[in-house]
């Protein structure tokens, strides 16, 4: 579960109760998190030793996380959500696919 300290002033020293995040707000941190496996994933690919198959995948996650991406900005509704994360789990899939290929 996620839960963050409230904002207790400096006189307060106990903790606050647990708040949930947002769903919104989890969506944004994975999108953030496989920016960064992304851009890893993206140099590993980049050079003429990788399997074209690889690039492939690669280049089919990043579409993937792209569409999150887009979609996150202007999700407001449970089903505009529900396609962020559709896209993040097909660029988690992708990803997954592409670095199972580099290894062989």
């Amino acid at each position: 579960m996620w839960w963050v300290m409230s904002h207790d002033t400096p006189s307060q020293s106990r903790f606050g109760r647990p708040r949930f995040i947002s769903r919104r707000d989890h969506l944004l941190a994975g999108i953030d998190a496989l920016a960064i496996e992304l851009e890893e994933a993206g140099e590993a690919t980049a050079s003429g030793r990788a399997p074209i198959s690889a690039r492939a995948d690669y280049l089919r996650a990043r579409d993937a996380h792209h569409r999150a991406a887009i979609a996150w900005m202007g999700a407001t509704t449970r089903e505009e959500l529900t396609v962020v994360s559709d896209a993040l789990r097909q660029c988690r899939i992708a990803l997954d696919s592409s670095r199972a290929l580099m290894k062989r």
